[in-house]
C-alpha cells in the first residue's frame, strides 16, 4: 500500500501468508489506505496547474503521434481532462486537416470548453475568433 501527501510518501507490506490470502491482505491494505487517507492532509488538486513536465504551454494540450497498420504517421493536436465523475475526455484535432495553427487553437478552445462533440467546439471557434495562447517551440 502507497500512498503520497505534501511530498512525503508512506508505504506499507501486507503479506498474503501473514493476513491469510490475496483477497484479505488487499482488504487490509485498503482499509490502512483509507485509514491513513483521512488522517494525513489533503493532497490539493494540480488541476489546470502547469508541470515541468508540460512541453506545449498549455494545461490538458499535447501534440499526438499515431502510426496506422501501413506505418503512415498522423500527427494531432489533442486536447485531454476528466470529467466531474472522473472519467477521462479527449478530442484530436487534425494537422493535416486542420493546418498547424488551427488545429492547435481548436484543441485549446476544447479542454477550455471540455467538450469532445467536434461540431460544437467548431461552432464556437468559429463564433468567438477563439485565439489560444503561443505554443513553446
Amino acid at each position: 500500500m502507497r500512498i503520497c501527501r505534501q511530498g512525503k510518501k508512506y508505504q506499507e507490506f501486507f503479506s498474503d501468508t501473514v493476513y491469510g490470502g490475496k483477497t484479505k491482505s488487499k482488504r487490509a491494505a485498503m482499509e490502512r489506505y483509507a485509514e491513513l487517507d483521512q488522517q494525513l492532509p489533503s493532497r490539493g488538486t494540480t488541476r489546470d496547474k502547469l508541470t515541468k513536465r508540460n512541453v506545449s504551454g498549455r494545461v490538458g494540450v499535447y501534440e499526438s503521434v499515431s502510426v496506422d497498420t501501413a506505418g503512415n504517421e498522423h500527427r494531432s493536436y489533442c486536447a485531454g481532462w476528466t470529467s466531474e465523475e472522473g472519467k477521462r475526455c479527449k478530442i484530436n484535432f487534425s494537422l493535416r486537416k486542420y493546418g498547424d495553427k488551427r488545429a492547435w487553437e481548436l484543441a485549446c478552445l476544447a479542454r477550455e470548453m471540455e467538450e469532445t462533440d467536434r461540431s460544437k467546439v467548431l461552432a464556437s471557434f468559429e463564433k468567438t475568433r477563439f485565439r489560444a495562447p503561443r505554443r513553446k517551440k
